[in-house]
């Protein structure tokens, strides 16, 4: 038995109706098809009885089809003479977030640890927050209103273990100032990102986006399709996530540092001065420091070469200390470690590429 798919438009969707082909002949196993466009899903059920196709064929395997209705989500608009498109990830449940799976990871995560460390800085750790939220919805692979509901139930469910571990009243929840919500947090919202870009995102989907209103009128919402730039293929995803996080970043700093003392000093561009960039990551770290990011931190050459160099970035007891060693163990991609990202960045607008980079967490440094 092999499957082939008709395709036709419904309401600007594209809805891809299952053929069973047995013996070189084909009946269509679906027996109604409904459409709701508001949900943007299709129910169709199965027609289990055995019944003479249009080619006068009767099937005796179809004991195998139940009558039993399924619910697909659809995710693809019509696009005549292109290739069609992927589905999106399927949106997180709460089975998922708290089953058995989940339940198992945290058992063999690292605890969350109990060490002296700083208060961030509101206004930084919103920017960081803020980047890579922004970030997703540039990379167009995910609905933002997917993304929320992900996000939201991810975060539901490891809240409460999370601050077990660290004991009553050590969390403050909402704070994002506070250093040990603040690793929480993060690490829910870059597990939901991993999820998002790593579960083979389409290139156009379906996204409910927030209409204007009067102050008084209730929220509505509008559908809107949304189709990513082709070039950008999903391999590309976490890397150019990352990228835009690390502008975010930068801009920042240089906006409310530019022109004081405390600005990033510029790297020559085209020039392999070691000296140069290392003054320029050591500003950068001083700055994560100044924010309340890290308890202390360090910038060091660890290679110079006659084309390249080599550096390492230290920070100690950093807002993200259990959240990056959280997400290696799970190996999401990518990562929250976000002084790499502004690093990148920097070096890059002095015409630098930045040919291989790696994070570790020893001893309550990153």
């Amino acid at each position: 038995i092999t499957m082939e798919t008709k395709i036709f438009s419904l309401s600007k969707m594209t809805i891809c109706i299952l053929y069973v082909v047995t013996g070189g002949k084909a009946f269509n196993i679906f027996q109604r098809v409904s459409y709701t466009p508001c949900s943007s899903r299709l129910q169709l059920e199965f027609d289990g009885d055995e019944q003479e196709n249009e080619s006068g064929y009767i099937d005796e395997k179809r004991r195998f089809i139940t009558k039993t209705p399924i619910l697909i989500t659809t995710s693809m608009i019509a696009n005549a003479g292109k290739p069609l498109y992927a589905f999106a990830a399927e949106p997180v449940t709460a089975g998922e977030a708290d089953g058995i799976g989940a339940r198992l990871a945290r058992k063999l995560r690292k605890k969350a640890p109990k060490v002296l460390r700083s208060k961030l800085n509101q206004d930084f750790a919103v920017l960081l927050m803020r980047s890579s939220y922004n970030a997703l919805d540039k990379i167009d692979c995910v609905a933002m209103d997917q993304f929320q509901r992900d996000f939201f139930l991810i975060r539901q469910a490891e809240y409460q273990p999370y601050v077990n571990q660290l004991g009553p009243g050590i969390v403050q929840q909402g704070m994002l100032t506070d250093p040990n919500y603040f690793d929480f947090i993060s690490f829910a919202q870059y597990t939901t990102i991993s999820r998002e870009i790593n579960k083979n995102p389409p290139l156009v989907f379906e996204e409910q986006q927030s209409e204007n209103v009067g102050e008084d009128q209730p929220q509505r919402f509008v559908s809107t399709l949304i189709k990513r730039d082709p070039l950008l293929t999903n391999e590309m995803l976490s890397k150019q996530h990352s990228k835009l996080v690390g502008t975010d970043i930068i801009d920042k700093l240089d906006e409310i540092f530019g022109g004081t003392p405390s600005e990033i000093p510029s790297v020559p561009i085209g020039t392999l001065d070691s000296k140069a960039t290392l003054a320029s990551l050591t500003q950068l770290k001083n700055l994560f420091l100044l924010n309340g990011f890290a308890f202390d931190g360090n910038v060091s050459i660890t290679k110079v070469g006659p084309v390249e160099a080599e550096y390492c970035i230290s920070l100690k007891n950093p807002a993200t200390l259990w959240s990056g060693t959280a997400l290696q163990q799970s190996r999401a991609d990518p990562l929250n470690c976000f002084i790499l990202k502004a690093a990148t960045e920097l070096v890059s607008r002095s015409g630098f590429v930045v040919s291989s980079s790696s994070v570790k967490y020893e001893e309550n440094t990153e």
